[in-house]
């Protein structure tokens, strides 16, 4: 059940009372609930928990609502907004109650081309918004940090799992890792900076009769086209070899602390996930196609920044995995090392990942 803050809000709001039968709840760092009301509205709420999002994400998300609903979108569709208390952390928008995400869609093999197009014409739709600078301004964004793969604090340490140290000890010891991480954030700087989601993901994006929607826009900001493009290229890349069942393969072998050449559990992990990543290259063209039918504005290095964005992407998934982990399971060491290959050599993987439409 909602929270009493969400209750009391949804009360306020005139929508009545969520009736138990149809509550809902959603993992995540936030609290996520939905259900229908007794003044019959289908509500999905939204309280978020991490203090620094409570000011600056909210009012981010209420930004984009202002100027979507300003703009004459044709593809870049989310649910509509029912409502918030910036003070709570609280927000609301309609319940899509028979969506599902493109993360299980991808899951279930049912989100193919025409679903990728789609999607890459919301995006290029966004990253086409002409907002002025003043109102939407650049805002840098903490990851990825080429300095956490060089050292950790005492705090850090302490706080990681044996499967964040078994990451980190590998990380630390590849220095061509962090001087790419480097290299992208100056890369990113020298950037076009348009309007971009800047935290998108396949779990973010719902998929419904009517097409695509895109939620959660409490980092939204200008910035580097290449982060959101790069998000939804990592998707696929970190699907294709997390995909493969763990308890398919034994353990990583003893001392294996290089990302490029661990041992026959990852070259098998590889192997496999190449083949699925075969499987997923039309889907990705179809996203690439999209995304310039929309975008037409020159972005010079555009798809190699987006190759190196999908890097880190795999990166950020497989810190969190291992953060609950006691090791660093054969899948995930996979991914690692596809991180690193993408986000050293970029240029290298275009042709590979079907981006040279981008």
């Amino acid at each position: 059940m909602p929270d009493a803050e969400i209750a009391e809000f949804i009360r306020g709001a005139g929508y009545g009372e969520f009736l138990p039968e149809t509550v809902v709840t959603f993992p995540g760092r936030n609290q996520n609930v939905a259900g229908t009301t007794t003044a019959g509205v289908d509500l999905f709420a939204k309280r978020i928990r991490l203090a620094d999002q409570l000011g600056g994400g909210l009012r981010r998300a209420g930004l984009f609502e202002r100027l979507a609903s300003g703009q004459p979108l044709r593809h870049l569709r989310r649910p509509a907004p029912l409502g918030g208390d910036p003070r709570r952390g609280i927000h609301v928008t309609r319940w899509l109650k028979n969506c599902h995400t493109a993360a299980e869609g991808l899951a279930r093999e049912t989100f193919g081309p025409e679903s990728a197009r789609e999607l890459g014409r919301a995006i290029g739709e966004l990253h086409s918004l002409d907002v002025p600078p003043e109102l939407l301004p650049r805002e840098p964004l903490p990851l990825p940090n080429h300095r956490m793969l060089i050292t950790l604090s005492v705090n850090q340490y302490v706080e990681s799992s044996a499967g964040l140290i078994a990451l980190w000890r590998i990380v630390q010891r590849d220095a061509a890792i962090a001087e790419s991480v480097r290299l992208l954030r100056e890369a990113e700087d020298a950037a076009p900076a348009v309007p971009i989601h800047a935290d998108l993901r396949l779990d973010q994006v719902l998929v419904d009769g009517g097409g695509l929607l895109v939620c959660d826009w409490e980092e939204f900001r200008r910035g580097d086209a290449a982060r959101d493009v790069g998000a939804v290229v990592g998707e696929f890349l970190f699907r294709s070899v997390v995909g493969i069942a763990d308890d398919e393969f034994p353990p990583a072998d003893a001392g294996a602390d290089d990302l490029s050449a661990p041992g026959r559990a990852h070259a098998e992990v590889m192997s496999r996930g190449v083949g699925r990543l075969e499987a997923a290259r039309p889907a990705l063209t179809a996203f690439a196609e999209g995304y310039r039918s929309l975008r037409t504005a020159s972005d010079q290095g555009l798809a190699v920044r987006a190759v190196a964005f999908a890097g880190w992407h795999l990166f950020d998934r497989v810190l969190a995995a291992a953060a609950f982990r006691s090791d660093l399971s054969p899948v995930h060491r996979a991914a690692a090392g596809v991180g690193r290959t993408a986000l050293a050599a970029p240029d290298a993987f275009v042709a590979v990942l079907g981006l040279e439409a981008v």
